[in-house]
């Protein structure tokens, strides 16, 4: 009988064991420090002669854990949906953002992406994949560089290259989604060069405090959003946080357009 009690509570002392309501928990306070010495002696003794035991706690530590996230997973998705509901010309109509494939398509896509993230670029055969398939799909693109100095200087030229010649964006984004290697600020101009701007004006720009704007404002909307990571896709009234197949954005768009018509 001492065994047990002492046992049970050491369990509720270290907080292993929900305590009763009927029978108020023992503090580990109320314990001297020669009998806490004991009661872990007792309860390591006993957990690895009973290893179910630790089986079992482990077990609903995970429950609690997957409790907890998936709560916050759905606080997370109903703020989402309270930004994108209030949010929608910055969203999908603000004047700092490129527009790609159908400037007039009756479903826009939104992509938040850095020029060094892997599965951005593996998404982007995805992008040409529905340029090619849906001549009606509208795309913005976020510049939202989050892998560090070197994505935001590769983000500055892309901004400045949106400022300087709108019409050579596209090949701009093509150059850089399919630059081999670290995207930074001179491979960047690299690319804008082999399509014919000029480094120096571009260099320019960058040091304009406009220039910086749109990649602020992919900050505070990705921040709104609770995005933690690139790609980031809102189509519709739909967000899609993370890399995902082609077919499930060919899947979201038609949802989204079938609500529009």
């Amino acid at each position: 009988m001492r065994f047990k009690t002492m046992f049970t509570s050491g369990l509720l002392a270290f907080g292993l064991l929900a305590s009763p309501i009927t029978q108020p928990a023992a503090s580990a306070t109320e314990f001297s420090t020669d009998q806490k010495a004991e009661i872990e002696k007792i309860m390591v003794d006993y957990l690895l002669e009973n290893p179910d035991v630790i089986r079992k706690v482990f077990g609903l530590l995970r429950e609690q854990d997957a409790k907890r996230e998936q709560a916050a997973a759905t606080e997370r998705a109903e703020k989402a949906k309270l930004v994108l509901a209030s949010k929608k010309t910055e969203i999908f109509n603000s004047d700092l953002d490129p527009v790609v494939g159908n400037a007039n398509g009756d479903v826009t896509m939104v992509e938040f992406l850095d020029y060094n993230c892997g599965y951005c670029k593996r998404a982007f055969s995805n992008m040409l994949t529905l340029m090619e398939k849906d001549q009606n799909l509208r795309i913005v693109i976020k510049e939202w560089p989050v892998l560090g100095p070197q994505s935001v200087e590769a983000s500055l030229v892309a901004v400045a290259v949106q400022k300087t010649d709108p019409s050579k964006y596209w090949d701009f984004h093509k150059g850089m989604m399919t630059l081999r290697g670290q995207a930074n600020k001179e491979t960047a101009l690299r690319v804008a060069e082999k399509i014919g701007l000029d480094r120096a004006k571009l260099e320019t720009m960058m040091d304009d405090k406009e220039t910086l704007k749109p990649i602020e404002a992919s900050y505070a909307l990705a921040d709104e959003l609770g995005l933690t990571g690139t790609p980031a896709y809102v189509v519709g009234e739909e967000l899609i946080p993370g890399f995902v197949p082609v077919t499930t954005l060919e899947t979201m768009i038609e949802v989204a357009r079938k609500k529009s018509s």
